[in-house]
Order: structure tokens, then C-alpha cells, then sequence
């Protein structure tokens, strides 16, 4: 009968785990090299191929299961969808007012997705999927850097008082004015009470680098400045 859910031989659960790996690998080592130089490390090689090999287990459960109790073929699966959030929301952080993350936790939404393709035996779903994915961030991420090439980024290095609000103040120092804050990173706290940031901002030519650390300088709480090239 057409569309009869069958039960699936070994080799055909090994090629598709199998599958799911390399997928999963494919756009975990994308993250991995798009967050090379960071001192915090967001969901990379690993962590790509895990969540594309628990979503392939799930389908590849449900099918089995189906076919053994006539049950709901999707029930399992549909769990993956909804609650890969949370492993995505882990991936999302949120400093002060800025946040990071969303593209990672978006990719691992869609490796969970194309693990469950995997899992079903939807080998061209899975495969264009998989460069429709690669293609957005690699040749897209490309064509983005080329747009963006004459802004500048600079990195400075602070060492403030560690108290509540100190990040949020000196990002919205910083926003207004005086280029746009792209990250910020709390390095490092000490029992001295203070804390290490490390801030990349993107400036264009009429923003003066040194005004800027000298304004930062003057600002309460504020301990030294560093401008890392």
C-alpha cells in the first residue's frame, strides 16, 4: 500500500545516523570557524552533530514504534521540533541591551530539522536542505563582509566596578555617538571588585578612537582603557 510506514532494515538506520552526522557536521564546523578568536565558545562541531543524530533517533523511533503499535508516526518527532528552543535559548546571550547568538541557535533549529528529514529517509530534503543552510551562511556571510568592508571594528579593553548596571551604562554610553556596539564580554571578575570587559565596536572614519577611550576613561566607575589592535 502507498505510503505504508515500514519497518527499517540495519543498514537503512545506519545510513541515515550515519547521514545525520555528516550534515550535522557539515554546518557545525561553519559555526565552529565563524566563532574562532571568541573567548566564550557558543554550539559548534559537536554540538551540531548531536542535535542532527538525536533528531534522526526520534524520527527513526517513531517509525519503528508506528509500525509496531499503529501509533502516531509524528508524535516523537514533533517533540523535537518544540523543544530544541531550549537548547537554542542556551546558545542566545544577552548582554545589557545586546545580544548575540541568534544565527547558532537558528542553525541548530534547522540541523534538528534536517536530522528528522534524516531519520525519515528524505535523503534530497536533507541534502539541499543542507547547502540551502550552507549557502546562507557562508556565500551570504561573504557577500554581507564584502558590503560591510569599510567599517571598522575596534576592540578596547576595560577594567571597570563590578556592580549591577555597569555594562548596560557603558553600552548605552557607547550607542550614543560613538559607533555601535557589536559585542561585549565580561572577561574575567575579581574579589578587588572589578571586572574586565572586552568591547568590539564598529566605528566609521569620522569616529576618533581616542575621544572615545578618553570619554570612556572619565566615566564613573571606570578604571583604565586599553585600545587592543
Amino acid at each position: 500500500m502507498q505510503g505504508e510506514v515500514k519497518l527499517l532494515s540495519e543498514g537503512e538506520i545506519i545510513v541515515r545516523l550515519v547521514m545525520s552526522v555528516i550534515i550535522g557536521g557539515f554546518i557545525g564546523l561553519e559555526r565552529e570557524r565563524h566563532h574562532v578568536g571568541y573567548k566564550t565558545h557558543s554550539a559548534g562541531f559537536r554540538t551540531h552533530i548531536l542535535v542532527c543524530i538525536g533528531s534522526a533517533l526520534a524520527m527513526i523511533v517513531s517509525i519503528g514504534m508506528h509500525y509496531e503499535f499503529k501509533g502516531d508516526a509524528g508524535r516523537i518527532a514533533a517533540q523535537v521540533v518544540s523543544g530544541i528552543g531550549f537548547l537554542g535559548a542556551g546558545a542566545i546571550m544577552k548582554e545589557g541591551q545586546f545580544v548575540r547568538g541568534l544565527t547558532t541557535a537558528a542553525s541548530l533549529w534547522v540541523v534538528a530539522s534536517l536530522g528528522l528529514a534524516c531519520g525519515a529517509g528524505y535523503y534530497l530534503a536533507a541534502t539541499l536542505g543542507t547547502f540551502l543552510v550552507l549557502f546562507a551562511l557562508v556565500l551570504l556571510g561573504a557577500f554581507e563582509y564584502i558590503w560591510r568592508r569599510d567599517e571598522r571594528y575596534e576592540t578596547i579593553s576595560i577594567v571597570t566596578s563590578d556592580r549591577p548596571q555597569q555594562v548596560g551604562m557603558i553600552g548605552s554610553f557607547l550607542e550614543k555617538g560613538h559607533g555601535v556596539v557589536k559585542r561585549i564580554e565580561v572577561c574575567k571578575t575579581g574579589e578587588d571588585g572589578r571586572m574586565h570587559l572586552e568591547i568590539c565596536l564598529k566605528t566609521t572614519p569620522d569616529d576618533s578612537i581616542v575621544d572615545i577611550m578618553q570619554s570612556l576613561a572619565a566615566m564613573p566607575g571606570v578604571y583604565s582603557v586599553e585600545h587592543r589592535a
